[in-house]
């Protein structure tokens, strides 16, 4: 696969939903995020201002066989030529809750930049990297 074009970056409390999804799931979401570092622009499903939300410049991804819905936002910042994905939401796919649990967070971006937490700081991440890694003898081009 080819280089990172992306740094994502997760909301603290995505975070948590992240280190809360079970071993069941895990796979398919941590299929998702590599997807997103490569063509995050490229993939996911633009939204509207729906269920009172303002979430316009946000997109999102159905994991139908997880039964999840991602929310997710590509900025136009620039981290050492990455370009910034956050994420907002990872929830079960009940479109008006997930919704407007992203558009709170997304309120916090719009004032607060230090409210993202990097992803490759998450611990659950960095032993799923490098287990994958091994696994796969970094054939997908990934760093341990």
């Amino acid at each position: 696969m080819s280089e990172s074009r992306f740094e994502v970056r997760f909301d603290p409390d995505a975070k948590d939903e992240y280190d809360s999804l079970d071993n069941s799931v895990i796979d398919i979401v941590d299929n998702f995020i590599e997807k997103l570092e490569i063509r995050a622009d490229e993939i996911g499903i633009p939204l509207q201002n729906k269920y009172a939300t303002r979430l316009y410049d946000c997109k999102e991804f159905k994991l139908r066989k997880a039964g999840i819905r991602i929310v997710f936002r590509v900025t136009e910042e620039i981290v050492d030529v990455l370009q910034i994905v956050y994420i907002l939401t990872i929830q079960r796919r009940d479109a008006a809750r997930v919704f407007r649990i992203a558009h709170k967070r997304l309120a916090w971006y719009k004032g607060l930049a230090d409210r993202q937490v990097y992803l490759g700081n998450t611990e659950r991440w960095k032993e799923r990297r490098h287990a994958s890694t091994k696994r796969h003898g970094n054939k997908k081009g990934l760093k341990p």
